[in-house]
């Protein structure tokens, strides 16, 4: 069992040594830069090792004994794989060292100094020369050494350990993470690495194979070291599930104990569809090499599904222009093969995302090849591109925006009523994410909601790596199509109004120019939605008369749908914060918000 030492208490001066208040504060720096460098430690890595020493366990993650063994196994694959050198550079505890060293104080210097010095030794604990220290023999030197560590039950002395030592200014030792008792076995393992008058050959070879062998064959266990009484075992077993067997982990599990077609399979999917990002994906396709290699093909096939989700969740995502980064495929591709180069991931994590990307664009392809009206949508798409050219890339006004907003909805609605509810169904939905380059509400935010209520879409609030604010609408192509038209046909909109408001309002004074100018903005976006609100309104009575058919109610079925396999979760902001405008400004906008008259040349595009 891993024994993690509480911070230590600084003693009296007892004996020749240093004052062991100093080795207590020294100890306690080591200790805290010591499980820092851990944490830092490539997690796959360490999975990887520890999975490969359990391989033939047959481990219940839901009894306690498993779990702590578990844990134990990851507590020692993280301290070997810390000072493991890697093929082609430094161990890990080099460069922690090296990048805290920089911003260290004199104190902290001399911890990551002993840090440095720390090797792995296999000792025998012989008697407690004080309440802070240890006498131990080093069993590759016969050697006796000063250890110091408070903790040690005395039922422990006489017995075996392995740990890592780093050296204390007074010549003694602390121990650094698990110290591990050693039956005969495991001794003899460690003691094979031991040259007379040479001490020990390969000490993180040395290390590796008492690890592996505590591991496979159930080491020594002795009370308060690594044996604890019951209740403490269960706590431990609590936390260590909560540490060592993640989210990932349960769910593979879970999958792996259930039927395709089972009810509780729709729940897993959604759960693998909320845990999806490129780290998760990764993780996935790096247990499921793991636990292939092992000869767990249950869990295997667990990941494998797990994996494939995701991968289709994140094209669905990217689809829907959600988040700014770039998650394609390729980049993901490209971050496996750096991972794999800098032995984060094992090599067969890319074989199995190349076969994913296969069968997603074998998919991708199907869909593409069956999809319905594909013309049809072509020409609506192509219509409003041509609408765009006239008023977006030349500037329009409120009345032209207008004009074309209801030619875009008449264009939609005309494509919606052309296809039938299967037909519907079958359509893929895509999104747009708009950055708007703010980090800052403005009063065209509040025409959003409205673009996406008139546009038959769906749409979110999001934020940019850079803080920015960014929206995403979300539904069939061509609605989908038409709110991002709409959307910055609108912003030319603000652009033309408000310049038009500034030129006439020049007899304001400088100092309330901006606050009439913000008030105009705000009537200008309350204006237009009220006039879009109307407008969808009219044009959904419209069809249900003429056709009968409500295309709303049907469009949002399939928009749910599809929303749910985007494994999204979204919160409601609150909008309670109250503005004050200038009334005659905010007044003008909202009237010329409402003024809005088809014109001519726009309709006939």
């Amino acid at each position: 069992m891993a024994r993690r030492r509480e911070a230590r208490r600084p003693a009296s001066h007892r004996g020749g040594c240093a004052p062991e208040s100093e080795n207590a504060l020294l100890a306690q720096r080591i200790d805290e830069f010591c499980l820092d460098a851990v944490a830092s430690v490539s997690p796959a890595k360490v999975e990887e090792t520890a999975r490969r020493w359990l391989s033939k366990k047959n481990l219940d993650p839901n009894a306690p004994a498993s779990v702590i063994l578990l844990m134990e196994a990851f507590a020692l694959a993280g301290y070997l794989a810390l000072f493991s050198p890697a093929l082609l550079g430094a161990a890990p505890i080099e460069r922690f060292i090296r990048q805290r060293r920089a911003d260290a104080d004199h104190d902290g210097r001399a911890a990551l100094d002993a840090l440095g010095r720390a090797s792995f030794y296999l000792i025998q604990l012989k008697s407690r020369v004080t309440p802070q220290m240890l006498s131990v023999k080093d069993m590759a030197r016969g050697e006796n050494l000063s250890l110091f560590d408070e903790d040690i039950p005395n039922a422990a002395l006489g017995a075996y350990v392995a740990t890592w030592l780093a050296p204390l200014p007074d010549g003694g030792f602390v121990a650094l993470g698990p110290l591990t008792p050693l039956d005969a076995g495991a001794l003899a393992e460690g003691l094979a690495f031991v040259r007379p008058g040479a001490g020990m050959s390969n000490p993180r070879r040395c290390a590796a194979a008492v690890y592996r062998h505590v591991m496979r064959h159930d080491g020594l266990r002795i009370e308060g070291l690594n044996l604890f009484p019951e209740d403490l075992l269960e706590e431990l077993a609590s936390v260590a599930e909560e540490d060592e067997y993640d989210d990932l982990d349960r769910l593979a599990f879970a999958f792996a104990a259930t039927k395709k077609g089972d009810e509780l399979e729709a729940a897993l999917i959604r759960e693998a569809r909320q845990l999806a990002a490129a780290r998760h994906l990764f993780q996935a396709l790096t247990r499921n090499a793991i636990s292939r290699q092992h000869g767990r093909a249950d869990l295997a096939e667990a990941f494998s599904r797990i994996s494939f989700i995701m991968m289709e969740t994140l094209d669905r995502r990217a689809a829907a222009g959600s988040g700014d980064e770039d998650r394609s495929f390729e980049s993901m591709a490209a971050e496996i093969d750096r991972a794999i180069a800098e032995n984060r991931l094992p090599g067969e994590a890319r074989a199995l995302f190349d076969e994913f990307r296969r069968r997603m664009m074998a998919s991708r392809r199907a869909a593409a090849d069956n999809g319905p009206g594909d013309a049809e949508l072509a020409r609506v798409l192509q219509r409003i591109q041509a609408l765009r050219a006239k008023t977006v890339e030349q500037g329009c006004t409120e009345q032209e925006a207008l004009a074309s907003a209801k030619k875009v909805a008449e264009l939609l609605d005309r494509y919606g009523l052309s296809l039938g509810e299967v037909e519907m169904r079958d359509q893929a939905c895509e999104g747009v994410g708009v950055d708007t380059g703010r980090q800052r509400r403005a009063p065209i935010d509040e025409c959003v909601p409205t673009i996406a209520l008139f546009c038959d879409c769906k749409m979110w609030m999001e934020t940019a790596a850079s803080g920015a604010i960014r929206y995403v609408f979300f539904g069939l192509p061509a609605d989908v199509e038409a709110a991002h038209y709409l959307y910055d046909l609108i912003v030319v909109t603000f652009a033309t109004e408000t310049a038009r408001f500034k030129n006439e309002d020049m007899t304001v004074a400088s100092s309330a120019r901006r606050v009439s100018t913000r008030s105009f903005q705000i009537g200008l976006a309350h204006g237009i939605g009220d006039k879009l609100k109307s407008l969808k309104v009219e044009r959904d009575a419209a069809n249900r008369l003429s056709t009968g058919r409500d295309l709303v109610p049907m469009k949002a079925s399939v928009i749910e749908d599809e929303l749910e396999k985007l494994g999204l979760s979204f919160h409601a902001k609150s909008q309670n914060r109250k503005r004050s405008v200038a009334p005659d400004a905010y007044h003008a906008g909202r009237a010329a918000g409402r003024k809005f008259e088809p014109r001519r040349g726009v309709e006939a595009a």
